[in-house]
């Protein structure tokens, strides 16, 4: 058991609640974050402590805030006395309505929105480069100054994506920032490795992690494709992420692994 503390971000539901209970199996101490939630993360919490024993702490909190890389980093070592490894997952899963190109989609997406309880407002391109992409720098980067200061050989991952390499035609948004973000970790893979940070992608395939599955369908056509005939859910992406931060990748860093 690792005995060492987890920040995982959007821990709260979907891939990131997997993710966190992936790590809680592996011994991993867990800081929650999300937004707004803090009921579901309450719950996902106390799941976590009775299950496997571990403390968790949940934050609430906006990745979009400028400042959010030293709140979460400051929140989080008032929590646990060491982070060792950093999981920048929070986003929003609306991958069908992510492309914002064409202003003629614009009336169905607001429908849309008010059916998610969003009525009041429109998730830009904007709003999802300040959310995805800043906003997990920011705390990657936060992470990657607090490790170099302790002497922390640490990990840091990044949930991506496999639009990131293979791009459909709904995902102009979406996939051109999770394709950014893989190659902002390579760089800092190359910046923060002479201190012993190892900094990594991991890309999801289909994910099915909620019972009703997209919003206009459920996984049966994307699982027809998979040769496994599986699909998969956030513990895979977790168990990849625990596999990570070992020691039996002490020589893997800069990666995109795909995971579909």
């Amino acid at each position: 058991m690792n005995h060492t503390a987890a920040i995982v971000t959007g821990g709260n539901r979907g891939v990131g609640e997997g993710i966190c209970y992936a790590l809680a199996s592996k011994g991993y101490d867990i800081f929650m974050a999300h937004c707004g939630e803090v009921d579901k993360a309450a719950h996902v919490a106390q799941q976590l402590r009775e299950k496997f024993g571990v403390r968790v702490v949940t934050f609430d909190c906006d990745q979009r805030e400028r400042t959010i890389g030293e709140t979460l980093m400051t929140q989080a070592l008032l929590a646990f006395p060491s982070i060792s490894l950093v999981m920048c997952n929070a986003g929003v899963g609306l991958e069908k309505y992510m492309r914002l190109i064409h202003p003629e989609d614009l009336d169905d997406y607001q429908r849309f929105m008010a059916l998610a309880h969003l009525q009041t407002e429109i998730f830009s391109g904007r709003r999802h480069m300040d959310l995805r992409l800043r906003g997990s720098l920011l705390i990657a980067n936060a992470a990657a100054k607090y490790m170099v200061d302790r002497g922390i050989r640490g990990t840091i991952l990044f949930t991506s994506s496999i639009r990131s390499k293979t791009p459909t035609p709904m995902d102009a948004i979406y996939g051109g920032l999770k394709a950014g973000l893989n190659r902002a970790a390579q760089s800092m893979a190359r910046e923060y490795g002479r201190h012993g940070i190892r900094i990594s992608t991991i890309s999801p395939g289909c994910m099915c992690v909620y019972p009703e599955g997209y919003a206009d369908r459920d996984y049966t056509e994307e699982i027809s494709r998979i040769p496994l005939r599986i699909g998969g859910d956030g513990t895979d992406i977790g168990f990849t992420a625990a596999f990570l931060a070992s020691e039996e990748a002490r020589f893997i860093t800069g990666i995109n692994i795909f995971v579909d």
